[in-house]
């Protein structure tokens, strides 16, 4: 699985012929505004989401995962995959592993974006860990390349806090497995609830 950030430095207005998920799709009301993108694939069959978000109010705005919600355009909820899951995948099970240590086995440099925010391109998830068939548990040792992995996502998974008033906060998230019923029909609705308003966004889930 790979994320990047793609941060916006502040949130503007996007023309409505131009606006699609992948290049963001802005919603602004009176108490805040909310720009949503997200990777142009699925990663193995996860949507990978970023959120940015503006609190327009006076008062500092409790946001977080908690304030997203994703659903088919059946109804059908889509669970948000927590950070604590995407660390156990670059970790291979939490550190332990059956003979021979699991691990990420290519894992890029982590570097920074044009905006100076750190890059979590690098991340792969479950891909490219082995795992050697055995009866006998150990603990495997730390691996420097999955451990800066690990480091990349605390820093640009979006997590639970406030905005300060006029301030904005960015992350990213990745959703559970998406099983459509229909294959034809790939509609999503992501909503974000923000200072009391809720911002809809429905669009077509990337292949």
């Amino acid at each position: 699985m790979k994320l990047r950030i793609l941060l916006p430095l502040m949130l503007a207005s996007v023309p409505a012929a131009a606006q699609d998920i992948q290049a963001g799709i802005t919603s602004a009301k009176t108490a805040g505004t909310v720009i949503v993108s997200a990777d142009p694939a699925l990663s193995h069959g996860r949507l990978v989401l970023r959120i940015a978000a503006q609190n327009r109010t006076q008062a500092p705005a409790p946001f977080g995962p908690a304030s997203v919600r994703i659903a088919t355009a059946a109804g059908e909820p889509v669970p948000i995959r927590p950070l604590g899951a995407l660390i156990a995948d670059v970790r291979g099970e939490g550190g332990e592993t059956r003979g021979a240590v699991a691990g990420v086995v290519e894992a890029p440099a982590i570097g920074t974006n044009n905006a100076g925010q750190r890059d979590v391109g690098g991340y792969t998830g479950s891909m490219g860990t082995a795992v050697a068939q055995g009866s006998r548990k150990r603990k495997a040792k730390p691996d420097p390349a999955a451990e800066a992995q690990v480091a990349a996502l605390r820093a640009g998974i979006l997590t639970d806090g406030t905005i300060a008033p006029g301030a904005v906060v960015a992350g990213q998230l990745v959703s559970e497995k998406i099983k459509f019923r229909n294959k034809r029909e790939r509609g999503l609705v992501v909503t974000v609830t923000l200072a009391g308003e809720a911002h809809s966004f429905a669009f077509d889930a990337p292949e």
